[in-house]
């Protein structure tokens, strides 16, 4: 009896660390699956998020890149003119790249522990189980290249080769739609934005465009041209709330500059809405178009302070030249039309103005750039003055 005793004792021992080698070898194999579905989960979200997903609520690695992107703008490297008529295209090929990492290394490792059992060499040799060779064969699933030296054997692997290829090629399709939708709308702003510079003989003054408006007797031509005015800026809002990287696109031209379309509509609505409180050529003109292009601007300008980098202004600008020069201009224009109360609609221009001025001024401190050509004739240096300090509440 003791020896059968010592004998079932030692086969018992003996056999532990093989069965004790597959425990953790199946432990591992439902860890890696799990922790490879989560990343598909979550790429899955990504991707859905940023694309289809109205009013762009963006997923939590999308958030990292945008902050990270929002900290190297404001570094020294990001101020410079290079860097920033790159950073839109550099963070959407890198939002690509994540995304597509984040498919890949899921099904990676939902694949690795399959390599030699589930997923065989095709030859016939030993597969190789390196994580590198689960690498290669989710890299061929999700892009449907199929080079076929490694097969899948069991049901599972087959549907999860196909679910692969499925999410690889709507990846790709959605991708696609993503960047076509990003620059056909960035061109719709730039085409804005040339409407506005042509309307002003290429000066960005919202005078040049307002002076002849008011120096006729017919306002209609005004009212409709200020609904237009209004439907274009809000299009431009709404194509900013869907895709907040447009914020990052960046020209070299000042006429594409976001502030310098603001600082016209903006001013455009403010003096108007002061001819109309106080008298003068626009009070007899229909509110209603003024009020949408003010309120539509303004909610832009809020929008671009909240998803982009914005520099905090010490100093508000004065601006009432704008209401004077107006005055002035009305004086000498061959028109009987004149501002009844000047210093009603100034002090009135001004109270309006004050609702947007500094955060414009504060916008166009932190991107360097010009709105119509006044601000770098009277500060030449302002964008790099110290006085502007970077807000980190975004």
């Amino acid at each position: 009896m003791a020896a059968v005793r010592r004998s079932w004792s030692l086969a018992d021992y003996s056999d532990y660390p093989r069965y004790s080698n597959q425990k953790c070898s199946t432990m591992n194999m439902w860890l890696l699956t799990i922790l490879g579905t989560i990343i598909v989960a979550l790429s899955i979200l990504e991707t859905f998020m940023a694309v289809l997903h109205p009013r762009a609520v963006t997923g939590p690695v999308t958030s990292f890149l945008n902050r990270m992107f929002h900290k190297l703008l404001k570094t020294s490297i990001g101020q410079s003119s290079y860097v920033t008529l790159l950073s839109g295209p550099v963070l959407i090929v890198t939002q690509v790249i994540c995304w597509a990492s984040l498919l890949l290394l899921a099904f990676s490792l939902i694949v690795w522990p399959q390599l030699g059992s589930g997923i065989v060499a095709s030859s016939g040799k030993p597969t190789d189980t390196t994580i590198w060779a689960a690498i290669y064969y989710a890299g061929f699933s999700v892009t449907t290249l199929g080079v076929g030296d490694l097969v899948p054997k069991t049901v599972a692997m087959q549907l999860l080769t196909v679910l692969a290829a499925g999410l690889g090629f709507s990846f790709f399709t959605l991708v696609l739609a993503y960047v076509i939708s990003i620059y056909s709308t960035l061109s719709r702003r730039n085409q804005f934005a040339n409407e506005i510079d042509y309307r002003t003989a290429q000066t960005g003054d919202s005078l040049r465009y307002l002076v002849p408006y008011l120096s006729s007797d017919e306002m209609s031509l005004l009212n409709q041209d200020l609904y237009t005015l209004s439907a274009n800026m809000a299009e431009r809002l709404e194509s900013h709330h869907f895709y907040p990287s447009l914020h990052y696109f960046r020209f070299s031209e000042d006429r594409y500059s976001m502030s310098r379309m603001l600082r016209f509509c903006l001013e455009v609505a403010s003096l108007i809405k002061a001819m109309q409180e106080t008298g003068g050529p626009a009070a007899n003109a229909v509110t209603e178009p003024a009020d949408r292009l003010w309120h539509a601007s303004l909610q832009m300008l809020r929008d671009t302070e909240k998803h982009f980098v914005v520099c905090k202004s010490q100093e508000p600008p004065e601006e009432v030249g704008t209401a004077n020069r107006l005055i002035s201009q009305m004086a000498q224009a061959d028109t009987s039309q004149r501002v009844s109360n000047e210093n009603a609609f100034v002090d009135r221009y001004a109270q309006l103005a004050n609702t947007w001025s500094t955060d414009l001024h504060s916008l166009v401190l932190c991107m360097g750039s010009q709105i119509d050509g006044r601000l770098d004739d009277q500060h030449p240096n302002r964008h790099r003055n110290h006085d502007a300090v970077f807000d980190d509440s975004h």
